[in-house]
């Protein structure tokens, strides 16, 4: 069987399950009175597409929560909201949580999207290698201290050792000004987010190598989530149907997006592709981003993680946590490894 009838196979069996349980599923949802949950979403934000399914296709309904969403100003925002008690969940990254909760505050992360972004160039330089990057001008998104950014210059030091810092001509900005001087030639590469690294590679920029790659030469897995579901440990606790019902409705949003054609056709109005090339890209990296290991394997690797951190670019990059505390990880069940 080729990949066409695999995905063919997978949509029809999804159809059948669906139209099976779906008004049984329905029945059961009106005996108990839906939880509000409320998510924070980001204009542009991908997390919006999962909450647009799940509206669209009701998929919080059987799951017995009535989805609410927020719209935010930025990531940020998001964090105020979530301490503020207006919103139940965000969307941030694990050392977030990890530095609240070493502060004494208990919040909770489940796993989101594993996507990555990388480095760039324009199709015809000569740029192959992290090696070759010595001397050239290098845009970098996200600051001094963005993950991403250290976990590339351990990679060069681990692959090709070379201090990526110090070797070449460091720039850091926003992600479109660094794309828009990759494309002009003012920069020779950009390390960019996976969502402005799909319009690079749109535009016909070349990737020389992803973040999930380097990862993967420093032992990380390459499919750990860095962003996920943010909520605090005693809401999560007292509504344990409700989080692990939202949770259940966006990993059903996840299989759709995975399988479906015409999900990703609604979902383009949300999706700021300006061209069939650069939204073909956005769909193929977040899909590649799905991801959802074990709460251990998730723990053993968002250790590794802060190791590599904390050598590359100490307190400062970790906000001073340098072992991971307990219960960062949200156990869905009391079963979960």
């Amino acid at each position: 069987m080729n990949i066409e009838d695999l995905v063919t196979s997978r949509r029809a069996w999804l159809r059948a399950a669906v139209a099976s349980i779906g008004p049984a599923l329905a029945l059961r949802a009106t005996a108990t009175e839906s939880v509000v949950v409320r998510l924070g979403v980001l204009q542009f934000g991908t997390v919006q597409w999962i909450a647009d399914v799940v509206r669209r296709h009701a998929l919080d309904t059987p799951n017995g929560i009535a989805l609410q969403t927020s719209l935010l100003a930025n990531t940020d925002a998001g964090r105020v909201a979530l301490m503020a008690g207006a919103v139940d969940v965000v969307v941030a990254d694990w050392l977030f949580v990890a530095n609240q909760r070493a502060a004494g505050t208990k919040l909770c992360f489940a796993p989101f999207s594993a996507a990555t972004g990388g480095v760039l160039v324009r199709h015809e330089a000569p740029i192959r290698t992290l090696g070759e990057l010595r001397d050239r001008r290098l845009g970098v998104a996200g600051g001094p201290t963005d993950k991403s950014w250290l976990v590339v210059q351990a990679a060069g030091r681990s692959i090709a050792g070379i201090d990526l810092a110090a070797a070449a001509r460091v720039v850091y900005g926003a992600p479109p000004l660094l794309g828009a001087k990759l494309e002009q030639g003012e920069l020779d590469a950009v390390l960019t987010f996976w969502n402005f690294a799909a319009r690079l590679l749109a535009a016909g920029c070349r990737e020389v190598i992803s973040v999930a790659d380097c990862s993967g030469a420093l032992g990380l897995p390459a499919t750990t989530p860095l962003i996920g579901y943010v909520f605090h440990e005693d809401w999560a606790e007292q509504h344990r149907a409700a989080i692990d019902g939202f949770l259940a409705a966006a990993r059903a949003a996840e299989d759709l997006l995975a399988t479906s054609d015409a999900e990703w056709q609604s979902l383009r109005r949300l999706m700021d592709a300006e061209d069939d090339t650069v939204f073909a890209q956005l769909r193929a990296r977040f899909v590649a981003g799905i991801s959802h290991p074990s709460v251990n394997a998730q723990q053993a690797a968002a250790q590794l993680l802060l190791d590599i951190l904390m050598r590359t670019g100490g307190e400062k990059a970790t906000g001073g946590v340098d072992a991971l505390p307990a219960g960062v990880f949200w156990r869905a069940t009391d079963r979960e490894g």
